[in-house]
């Protein structure tokens, strides 16, 4: 449940270079996403703990529709939701939770990274860099001072051309970091509505909490 709220896609950002105004560098990149039906991306989450110096990594899936129905899928962990109910299951424990989604429950929906955060935000255009050899804009978020939430800081790596969000890093008030690297990204598959649906099996041991 943790990758949610910091989850996908997000999504910003820039074409002209360091000298764009980044409020129009934003604007530009929630016009391409607005016309997006679905998203699917492979992804790579890193975290790294402060307080005890480790680090743990998962690979997995992610999908998105419309800005509020996603899909996440790794090893040991599956989310899904239509933008009402979310389903969670956790493999190992073979728990299956049904719950609404809560406005203020901390998760951050995809649509969220380009028309909340914008208004929330303070905006940096940091640098321009490489990453896996293609030209990206980074972007610092930082919170206003009437802003109160788990992320203390963000930064959004976007590709020059395509639009497309290639990495975002978090830092949350603890200091603890979170790097998603974003790969083998995929517009517009006509994804079904029952795709952003989990349905509980017989072994599955059930917690509705709706």
């Amino acid at each position: 449940m943790k990758f949610l709220k910091y989850i996908f896609f997000a999504i910003f950002i820039i074409q002209f270079g360091m000298a764009k105004d980044v409020d129009d560098i934003i604007e530009e990149v929630q016009d391409k996403y607005d016309e997006i039906e679905d998203i699917s991306a492979t992804f790579k989450r890193m975290e790294s703990f402060k307080l005890t110096g480790t680090i743990s990594e998962t690979i997995g899936k992610i999908y998105i529709k419309d800005g509020i129905k996603y899909r996440f899928e790794s090893d040991d962990q599956s989310i899904a939701t239509d933008g009402e109910t979310v389903w969670t299951y956790n493999s190992i424990s073979k728990q299956f939770i049904i719950d609404r989604v809560r406005k203020n429950s901390g998760a951050l929906l995809p649509r969220d990274m380009l028309f909340k955060y914008p208004k929330e935000y303070y905006s940096t255009l940091l640098r321009e860099e490489k990453l896996r050899g293609k030209n990206v804009f980074v972007i610092k978020l930082d919170p206003k001072e009437n802003v109160h939430g788990f992320i203390k800081s963000m930064k959004i790596w976007v590709e020059d051309d395509e639009w497309l969000i290639l990495r975002i890093e978090t830092t949350d008030l603890n200091s603890n970091k979170s790097t998603f690297d974003i790969l083998d990204i995929k517009i517009d598959q006509d994804l079904k509505d029952d795709f952003f649906t989990l349905k509980a099996t017989e072994e599955m041991k059930v917690v509705d909490m709706r």
